[in-house]
């Protein structure tokens, strides 16, 4: 499963300490962090410009000042709105909050949180208490004091109770959790076709057929992995290649449609504004500027 191509997997600094943290600034406009998912429970604290993200279901935009929790095994993809995006990414193995000692805290709360079955909501703004948490979290890291690791372990464990009481979206039973599993791990090999093959004509027929799947049950389950339509899927995965061709090559606006899979001009420009705000030949010089 690990070598799929949507699962992410980046070794933490100190395996004797199961937390990493580090900042990514100056991201450009339209500079992205492709579609992915991980096993570790992440936050992105963001301090400077805009992006859109899109986590599981949900699609919403970000300004400074807004946290995002990322949920264990949840689709996630985030782009820039701005040229001067910066933001500060935690990752926690929920494991590092274990103890060796099974006792009613770590059965009740822990094991569901590292096994995925707690969900948190994923948008989080105007809450002083976890904003201060978070930068509690960073400034205790990047200090490295006599003690950090306690104080962090300490502050992750109130931000887990802050986002227990006041921002649980979903509690699964084992069996749900089971086939979201199932249905993740069956669908890496989808995403991974449409991301080697978006400049070819994709057809459902084959998709589903690769997925051993009715037509009809393949679009449904499809749609609650990623929450877009597959037409709507594969268009954004086109677009985005389109930008980079744009900003990266000489080929006009139509030999960039044609070359990343559509084949109606017309269409192709009104998708690209739409998505970006701005038509092809405008990005194009904007982004030669």
């Amino acid at each position: 499963m690990k070598d799929l191509n949507t699962y992410w997997l980046r070794e933490m600094p100190d395996a004797d300490f199961c937390v990493d943290i580090f900042k990514k600034n100056n991201v450009k406009h339209g500079e992205s962090v492709r579609l992915h998912w991980h096993e570790h429970l992440q936050f992105y604290y963001f301090v400077k410009g805009e992006a859109l993200l899109e986590c599981g279901h949900n699609r919403f935009e970000v300004s400074p000042g807004s946290i995002v929790v990322i949920n264990s095994n949840e689709l996630h993809y985030l782009e820039s709105l701005s040229d001067d995006l910066e933001f500060y990414t935690i990752r926690i193995d929920p494991t590092f909050l274990f103890s060796n000692q099974v006792d009613l805290l770590q059965t009740k709360y822990l094991a569901p949180l590292a096994s995925n079955r707690i969900s948190f909501r994923n948008l989080i703004e105007n809450d002083t208490r976890i904003l201060e948490c978070v930068k509690k979290i960073l400034q205790e890291y990047d200090l490295k004091e006599v003690g950090y690791e306690l104080a962090v372990k300490a502050s992750i464990y109130q931000l887990i109770v802050l986002l227990i009481r006041g921002y649980v979206s979903k509690i699964l039973s084992e069996k749900e959790f089971e086939e979201k599993t199932r249905s993740l791990k069956r669908f890496n090999a989808v995403i991974q076709f449409i991301e080697d093959n978006y400049d070819k004509k994709i057809s459902l027929k084959e998709l589903a057929d690769s997925a051993n799947l009715s037509e009809c049950h393949f679009c449904r389950t499809f749609k609650q992995i990623t929450g877009k339509t597959l037409t709507d899927y594969i268009n954004e995965i086109r677009l985005e290649k389109a930008a980079c061709f744009l900003k990266q090559t000489d080929l006009n606006i139509t030999e960039t449609a044609l070359k990343c899979g559509f084949d109606n001009i017309s269409y192709f420009n009104r998708l690209f504004s739409r998505r970006y705000k701005i038509s092809p030949t405008k990005f194009r010089k904007i982004s030669k500027q």
